[in-house]
C-alpha cells in the first residue's frame, strides 16, 4: 500500500511546475489591415473575411479558414499560434496565374484581453511578389445553447 502512495506523491510533486496552455478554442472574427496591392492581396483578403475556427487539444490545434474550406493542424507555443495550409491555389486571384505553395498563419495571443485577441499575418509562402496581410482577430462568445 505504501509504494503506490509514494508513487502518487512523486507524480504530483513532479507535475507541480506544469501549466496548461492558453485556451484559443472557438470561433474568431478576423479584421484585416489595409489591403495591400500585392499579387495575392485579393485571395488573402477573401480568406480573412471568413471566421477562423480553432479546435484545441493541449498545444495541438485544428485551424479552419475560409468557412471550412481550408483546414490543417497548427501549434500553440506559449502565446504564438502557427498553422500552415499546403497546396493553396491562388491562381484565381494571382496576377500571374501561378500557384503559390503554402498559406501560413502566424499570430500572437493576448490572453489578458477580454475577449481574447490574436494579432498576426496571413502570407503566401513561395510567392516573392505576395505581401503578408496583417490581421487582428477577436474570439467570439460561445452560443448559450452550446454543449460545452
Amino acid at each position: 500500500m505504501g509504494l503506490p502512495v509514494l508513487g502518487l506523491v512523486g507524480v504530483l510533486k513532479s507535475g507541480r511546475g506544469l501549466t496548461a496552455p492558453f485556451s484559443v478554442d472557438g470561433v474568431w472574427k478576423m479584421e484585416s489591415g489595409l489591403p495591400s496591392t500585392s499579387a495575392c492581396s485579393d485571395f488573402l483578403s477573401a480568406v480573412s473575411q471568413a471566421p477562423i475556427s480553432i479546435s484545441q487539444s493541449g498545444k495541438t490545434l485544428v485551424v479552419t479558414l475560409n468557412g471550412g474550406t481550408k483546414s490543417n493542424t497548427g501549434t500553440l507555443d506559449g502565446k504564438i499560434l502557427k498553422a500552415q495550409f499546403s497546396g493553396t491555389d491562388l491562381s484565381g486571384s494571382h496576377r500571374s496565374g501561378a500557384e503559390c505553395g503554402n498559406l501560413a498563419l502566424t499570430a500572437t495571443l493576448d490572453p489578458l484581453a477580454e475577449p481574447r485577441t490574436l494579432s498576426g499575418t496571413l502570407s503566401a509562402e513561395g510567392c516573392g511578389s505576395c505581401v503578408p496581410l496583417e490581421f487582428h482577430a477577436l474570439r467570439q462568445p460561445r452560443s448559450a445553447g452550446g454543449t460545452r
